[in-house]
């Protein structure tokens, strides 16, 4: 018994196999795209770092009768390097991009009674050598009874010229309206947002 002869496979069934292989290079080229994609997110997480610059400052107790223009002096805010925060970071100052601020609160952390009802109003600047003074943050007007201040961050400012620097300071304005009736501590917090230069991002 013979058996028949195979059929030939139909040249168009020939030419699409052909065609679904691919040259190498042209694979691992296509393979490379697809992971700079993906590294794309991961670059936007990784070279924006998040800072955070704290202060104190005591505001005795007294009385005055007028309204008068005071400062918050915060120690902590008269000489800031983040130097070793960037160094945590895997990072220098000559990584840096641009710094803006996300957040500035300020909260009273005593006494328990204790409120901003002194306070009526607050501007703060930041300041280096060879730069101007530009504010950064401020609140026109402070609810009565708050312990706790959003302060309204101005936008478009880069702190990088500051940052950067051998050192920066914050400074403040403040409208008050007397004294607290018992000495009371201010806690200051300014979180940053650090844009950095990484390899390959």
């Amino acid at each position: 018994m013979t058996s028949s002869p195979s059929s030939p496979v139909p040249a168009n069934r020939r030419t699409s196999r052909r065609d679904r292989r691919r040259p190498l290079g042209e694979a691992l080229a296509r393979a490379a795209s697809i992971l700079g994609l993906c590294a794309l997110p991961m670059c936007d997480s990784l070279d924006n770092i998040d800072v955070e610059v704290g202060g104190r400052a005591v505001v005795p107790a007294g009385t005055i009768l007028d309204d008068v223009l005071g400062v918050l002096d915060f120690d902590a805010f008269q000489s800031i390097d983040l130097s070793a925060e960037f160094e945590n970071q895997g990072v220098t100052k000559d990584d840096v991009d641009s710094v803006q601020i996300l957040a500035f609160t300020l909260r009273v952390e005593s006494p328990e009674s204790g409120s901003f009802d002194f306070l009526r109003s607050a501007s703060f600047f930041v300041e280096t050598e060879g730069q101007p003074r530009v504010l950064i943050a401020k609140l026109d007007e402070v609810p009565r009874g708050a312990r706790e201040l959003s302060m309204d961050v101005v936008e478009g400012v880069d702190l990088k010229p500051y940052v950067v620097a051998p050192s920066m300071k914050i400074t403040s304005e403040a409208r008050v309206s007397g004294r607290p009736d018992e000495e009371t501590t201010v806690v200051a917090d300014v979180l940053l947002d650090v844009d950095v230069s990484l390899p390959g991002c």
